[in-house]
């Protein structure tokens, strides 16, 4: 079966990424297979001659060099073909067009990106910023990062973080790649010589971890958030019309029902936290503005990355039905930094549709709440590149084309992974708050290589091991978490966590003896925790000491008499109770569990059941 292209691609980057240049290039083969390609002629013949050499022990100090350079050329030769084979949408703007085509840019076009960084307005040099970045991630070239380089010095602060933003996304995009271009190394440590430009990059890097989760925000938010509100609105609206009168008392009464409501509700807390997370940088707005995605001015890819504009025809008729054009709210938004561009399009768009002395109702009322209005011209480094990535996160994930484009956002962001991580770590210090927040995200995978490059480097602690061995258990990896987690015990001997989490992977590598043992020192050492007397009966379950696991079971009833929502409790007392002989308890108990997961469940049964008990039980509960 013929292999497609794609799936061609895929084994040649992987081969040049382990750097094995032959099984790259009989791949690379295939794609020209046919016709005659002279690059790829001159590359087999060169690599064949350095082979030749090296087999004939030739002494030749350029051999390493040679050969990085035949990788180099193996990966653009794959790119360029790739290129002619792939069809991407074409930009309708004549200066984005220039420079978001997929393929390498040539010496005339840095040369215009060059005179556009020195002489072009802000709107401009970011937009084409956009463009390049694009480009770079569909098709990687020198010549693409030179000039984000260069972009990175624009006097225009929303120019210089795009591109630093660009730079940031493509390193990581093309790591195995990138070192290859000695040149790019140079600019790199050139630009990282800044410490401001090194926090930044930093929190770019940080910002892109956090994006992971906006998808599991978003879906909270539309389908636990927004479904409450909208199921207490009514009740609200109610009060309202029926008390209209706010200085009566039972206004005041009818305030203090709708906060208890709020809080009963649990809403209150949720939209607090979420609030909370948006400040720290969090993407909130995609639930609400993913539905005003819709306008013909989103049908062009480029727009969804330019620079929100007053001045732009879209919104231009907004800012022109408004008597005072300082105070219209297109001006407004354009001084707020609490939406991302894309999003503030959006919001024009919808407020076209209310009549203008409503608009202005709702310019003084943006004013009066906004307490940092006095602060609103200047916005940091760190929060214009958290709206660009809001900005580039909603193109590559809502655009209808978006099929088409290379989704960055599906990057592993395993930057301390990267050989330029060390740019970004100059006093050791970042690789810790990057393990740290790797860890706070719940993505363990990144952060357990990110506390092992930390054991490497520094003095262990036993924070560091139970960490590790936290980031094991939840990859399931429990062997590993149990021996961390031991080490973290030797250096702090009477830590109730480790214990449970000990006792939690031992139960789990089905060791219920040693589970047993840690159980019962933090049993010891706390008061009837009920999770705790759990596990103690349910190890004795599994080791067959069905009395004892009973007398845990039935310690858990005298100490909370209503047990009818826990059903494994009602599992494992039923399997403890047929072990000694009482069936008719036993089934009472059954009777408790969910009857269309009990026929699996008693197969895994701690007991000895045969198969014609199983049946039994399962229809016995089914006909009574």
């Amino acid at each position: 079966m013929a292999q497609s292209s794609a799936a061609i691609k895929k084994i040649i980057y992987a081969s040049l990424a382990q750097q094995t240049l032959g099984r790259a290039l009989a791949q690379l083969a295939l794609l020209t297979k046919g016709t005659t390609n002279e690059p790829l002629e001159d590359i087999k013949s060169n690599y064949q001659r350095l082979l030749t050499h090296w087999a004939e022990k030739t002494a030749d100090p350029e051999r390493e060099t040679i050969f990085l350079h035949l990788l180099r050329q193996t990966y653009e030769l794959t790119d360029d073909l790739l290129a002619t084979r792939s069809v991407k949408p074409i930009a309708t703007n004549a200066l984005f067009a220039k420079y978001w085509e997929p393929k390498r840019y040539s010496a005339s076009l840095v040369e215009e990106a060059m005179h556009l960084n020195e002489q072009g307005d802000m709107y401009q040099t970011a937009w084409v910023v956009s463009a390049i970045t694009l480009s770079c991630i569909e098709l990687f070239d020198e010549n693409k990062l030179r000039i984000l380089f260069e972009f990175c010095q624009n006097q225009h602060i929303q120019t210089s973080m795009r591109a630093l933003t660009g730079i940031i996304i493509c390193l990581i995009l093309y790591k195995d790649r990138y070192p290859l271009y000695p040149a790019i190394n140079n600019r790199l440590q050139i630009l990282l010589d800044d410490d401001q430009m090194v926090q930044n990059a930093q929190h770019i890097v940080k910002q892109l971890i956090r994006s992971k989760e906006t998808e599991r925000i978003t879906q909270d938010i539309q389908q636990n958030v927004l479904p409450t509100i909208t199921k207490l609105a009514p009740k609200i609206h109610r009060d309202i019309l029926s008390n209209d009168s706010f200085d009566t008392d039972d206004y005041e009464e009818a305030s203090h029902s709708w906060q208890d409501m709020l809080e009963e509700s649990g809403i209150q807390d949720k939209v607090e936290g979420y609030a909370k997370m948006q400040r720290e940088g969090s993407d909130i707005n995609l639930s609400t503005f993913s539905q005003m995605k819709g306008y013909p001015f989103f049908n062009d890819f480029e727009n969804w990355l330019l620079p929100f504009n007053t001045a732009h025809p879209s919104v231009g008729d907004l800012t022109l039905s408004d008597s005072d054009e300082e105070n219209s709210l297109a001006k407004l938004l354009s001084l707020t930094h609490f939406l991302c561009d894309s999003d503030k399009y959006s919001f024009c768009f919808n407020l076209q549709m209310i009549p203008s002395d409503y608009r202005k109702s709702m310019v003084e009322q943006i004013k009066m709440g906004d307490e940092q209005m006095s602060d609103i011209q200047q916005a940091s480094s760190q929060l214009i590149s958290n709206l660009y990535l809001q900005d580039l996160y909603r193109f590559y994930t809502l655009y209808a084309g978006k099929s088409f484009f290379t989704n960055p956002f599906n990057l592993d962001v395993n930057v301390h992974e990267t050989a330029f991580f060390r740019f970004l770590n100059p006093e050791g210090d970042f690789l810790k708050q990057l393990a740290d927040f790797f860890f706070a995200k719940e993505q363990y995978d990144n952060a357990l290589t990110a506390y092992q490059k930390l054991t490497a480097n520094q003095k262990t602690t036993d924070l560091l091991y139970r960490k590790l061995g936290y980031c094991y258990q939840k990859l399931g990896q429990y062997e590993e978490a149990i021996s961390c987690y031991k080490k973290a015990e030797l250096m702090e001997n009477t830590d109730q966590w480790t214990w449970r989490k000990l006792a939690y992977c031992y139960r789990m590598q089905k060791q219920y003896d040693k589970a047993l043992s840690y159980y019962q020192q933090v049993d010891a050492a706390t008061k009837d925790d009920l999770n705790i007397i759990y596990n103690i009966g349910s190890c004795y379950a599994e080791l067959g000491q069905y009395q004892k696991a009973l007398n845990a079971f039935y310690k858990i009833e005298f100490l909370q008499s209503d047990m009818s929502k826990s059903i494994y409790y009602h599992l494992y007392m039923g399997h403890c109770l047929w072990a000694t002989g009482d069936t008719k308890a036993a089934l009472e108990h059954y009777a408790l569990f969910p009857h269309d997961g009990l026929a699996e469940q008693l197969n895994k049964a701690c007991i000895s059941l045969s198969e014609r008990d199983k049946v039994y039980i399962v229809d016995y509960l089914r006909y009574h």
